[in-house]
């Protein structure tokens, strides 16, 4: 018999290889599997709920472990520190889902290319024609907050999509907290016409009018990093 995590698996692959019309049945088949995941589905290791292993000096603010990726998608868990945070970064025309399988985290999203971001383009560029769109270098974009949330390992998946919720920040609250993660296409992959997707870190820079902010890019903050550790749930297989 197939384990859960397989079938989360199996579907993810099926949901971001299908055509067309049958894309939005399979991504709600997706989520729905999701919804159903839980820590011990992927064997997350007790010892990342201790105190003492996050007080180690030394140790990573982020923990990974990988679980698969090919050239379609890329699935693994990250468990943050108490109080540790993923900076803010992008998601380049991607896909991406979340569920919490341990502990509790606030997600902060934002949004590109809305009405009210749009507005404020132009009438920033009344005089001037936008910057071009590039993925390779720093900039300053225009972004929308659409949401600030709390999600635990009641919560229901959180999704990402190419023209929604495309740069976020996620928190760990009150303890650490691991989610499982899913992204489509995986990042290096490459977007017609601009290049690989790359991640790229923002900051807030200034909030111009209600809710929409202008993110400056920044490098890879300097209190961020992780270490890796390895997946121990059942193996994954096709």
């Amino acid at each position: 018999m197939a384990s859960h995590i397989n079938s989360v698996l199996k579907q993810a692959i099926l949901t971001f290889t299908s055509k067309p019309e049958l894309f939005t049945p399979n991504l709600n088949a997706l989520a729905a599997l999701l919804d159903k995941t839980t820590a011990e589905d992927v064997n997350l290791q007790p010892q990342f709920s201790t105190e003492s292993l996050w007080s180690r000096p030394g140790k990573a603010p982020v923990t990974c472990i990988d679980i698969y990726e090919d050239q379609n998608i890329t699935m693994g868990i990250f468990i943050l520190k108490p109080g540790g945070h993923l900076p803010l970064h992008n998601h380049p025309e991607m896909y991406g889902l979340i569920k919490v399988i341990s502990g509790k985290v606030r997600i902060t999203s934002y949004s590109l290319n809305t009405p009210k971001t749009l507005e404020v383009d132009r009438r920033s560029f009344k005089d001037d024609p936008p910057p071009a769109l590039v993925f390779s270098r720093k900039k300053i974009l225009t972004a929308e907050l659409v949401s600030s949330e709390i999600v635990d390992t009641s919560s229901k998946p959180c999704m990402l999509e190419p023209n929604d919720k495309n740069l976020h920040e996620i928190e760990s609250v009150d303890g650490p907290a691991a989610f499982l993660d899913i992204l489509a296409p995986p990042y290096s992959t490459l977007i017609p016409n601009n290049g690989p997707r790359l991640c790229s870190y923002f900051a807030v820079l200034s909030q111009v009018s209600p809710n929409v902010f202008k993110l400056q890019e920044i490098k890879s903050p300097s209190w961020y990093w992780n270490d890796m550790f390895p997946y121990t749930g059942p193996e994954p297989k096709l």
